[in-house]
């Protein structure tokens, strides 16, 4: 009895999997391709498709073929949720939103998807957009339990007025008792963000204090755990790779303690070189992992492998430049293998009064486990000693240059810091035209600094500790004198 159509197609798939899990990619992709092109419909040929495009980093071909699955499926609404998020990992913004657009001009508005047009709209900087799209969310009955978007509905303005309805939302949840302490912390965190707009500093630092116990009791930072990490990696050799450097790729590697300025730094820098942006890449950490994991520091070819693939995600499939900036602050634990791989690599350090870090880390509701010592200032200060010790002994051991950048100086003289950061990096100024090419565009903001990162550059968060430094006394351990 000859296969039926459905069987045949899944044992295409199967087929094309195991391909692409031998890395023959090209036979893989081949096939389907042309199962997505006899059966558009189908979501899981279209999706492994898209995983073997994004894994060779063509990430705008990879987004646009589950925009046509969506578009086979009359742009069904949970479809187009899976299809955004992925299209949205993929900095391709532009692709994840026409796909909620399309699917809410269907006339049904599931609260997820309200949630994720919410999202895009935010992290492209059009806060108007992604108000409507989270008040519509909470009006159709968004679980709050499973999605914590009370913070990013609080990120879309300032708030000006106590009696403020939205103030009154946040309140209440984060008091209820019956709902979940990770729910709860979520709507602290909007709570405070509402009390510091308002000035209220000693309100927004009880809230604070209360939504990062919360978040604390249920993960938990491993301070031992950390030390250890530095001590290897202080003490690891990387090998080099013996590949010459290429001179139409250089990486720029923006790092330093998150909430020091990186994101904000990459944005402007971007504005003023032919350079793309490509946001919170997570690629060096990606192959760094699997290179320690592997014990596989010591072999060149294992190296220059993982260098051809972080260049391949960095590189894309969009226009070609020279200049890619990384703006992933936790990068610095890494930069051994980032100069093994990239000796051409430039990295630029943040740097920031140590007080205003701290507050706006517990200011911050953080998802990632990486930032799991945000939580609590004692946890915080010894993050920020392993990252010291790491910079000060990178700077001694490593021979890619390293461009110290204080956050005070960047935003009281942003034009002479960005002369100097592009003298440090080699490119000539190039002024972008909005709209003309992807070249010199900043990336789409999804870091916890995407209110900050789209608003003119002003100096009102050099010094905030002192509002907090009343209530907050741990906030002078991380002062000169401490």
């Amino acid at each position: 009895m000859p296969a039926s159509p459905a069987s045949a197609a899944d044992a295409k798939l199967d087929a094309a999997r195991a391909l692409w899990q031998r890395n023959d990619v090209a036979r893989a992709e081949a096939i389907l391709r042309e199962a997505h092109a006899r059966e558009p419909v189908r979501e899981d040929t279209g999706a492994l498709l898209a995983e073997v495009l994004r894994s060779q980093g063509r990430f705008s071909a990879a987004s646009q073929v589950l925009y046509d699955v969506c578009r086979a499926n009359a742009f069904e609404p949970s479809l187009c949720v899976r299809a955004a998020h992925f299209a949205q990992q993929c900095d391709r913004h532009g692709i994840a939103r026409a796909i909620c657009n399309r699917a809410l001009a269907g006339g049904t508005a599931t609260p997820d998807l309200l949630v994720v047009a919410g999202h895009l709209a935010r992290e492209l900087g059009d806060f108007a957009a992604a108000r409507t799209h989270y008040l519509a969310a909470l009006e159709a009955g968004i679980d709050l339990e499973r999605n914590h978007m009370l913070g990013a509905l609080a990120h879309t303005r300032r708030y000006v007025d106590a009696a403020d309805p939205e103030i009154a939302r946040f309140a209440t949840r984060f008091s209820d008792a019956s709902c979940s302490p990770r729910s709860r912390a979520s709507a602290g965190f909007a709570l405070a963000k509402a009390q510091n707009d308002l000035g209220d500093y000693a309100a927004a630092a009880i809230t604070l204090r209360g939504a990062n116990a919360m978040v604390h009791a249920t993960s938990p930072w491993d301070a031992a755990a950390w030390e250890r990490f530095v001590a290897a990696r202080q003490s690891g050799s990387v090998a080099p790779t013996g590949v010459a450097p290429a001179r139409n790729f250089v990486p720029v590697f923006v790092v330093g303690l998150p909430r020091t300025g990186t994101t904000l730094t990459a944005t402007l820098l971007v504005r003023t070189i032919a350079a793309h942006d490509r946001g919170e890449l997570r690629a060096l950490r990606f192959v760094a992992d699997r290179l320690v994991a592997g014990a596989h520091l010591a072999n060149p070819a294992a190296l220059a492998e993982a260098g051809n693939l972080y260049q391949t995600l960095a590189v894309q499939d969009d226009e070609k430049t020279t200049w890619y900036v990384d703006q992933d602050p936790l990068n610095f634990r890494y930069l051994d293998i980032a100069a093994a791989m990239f000796p051409q690599a430039r990295v630029i350090h943040l740097r920031r009064d140590p007080r205003d870090t701290a507050l706006s880390l517990w200011g911050q509701d953080f998802a990632h486990p990486d930032m799991a010592f945000s939580s609590e200032f004692a946890d915080m200060a010894a993050f920020m000693h392993g990252h010291d010790a790491l910079m000060q002994h990178w700077k001694q051991a490593l021979r890619v240059p390293i461009h110290d950048l204080d956050y005070e100086a960047l935003v009281s003289d942003p034009e002479a810091m960005l002369a100097r950061l592009r003298d440090f990096i080699g490119a000539p100024a190039h002024e972008s035209e909005a709209g003309a090419n992807t070249v010199g565009a900043s990336a789409p903001v999804q870091s916890a600094s995407v209110w900050q990162a789209r608003q003119p550059v002003y100096s009102t968060s050099v010094g905030r500790w002192r509002h907090y430094a009343s209530f907050v006394p741990e906030l002078a351990r991380f002062g000169p004198d401490a």
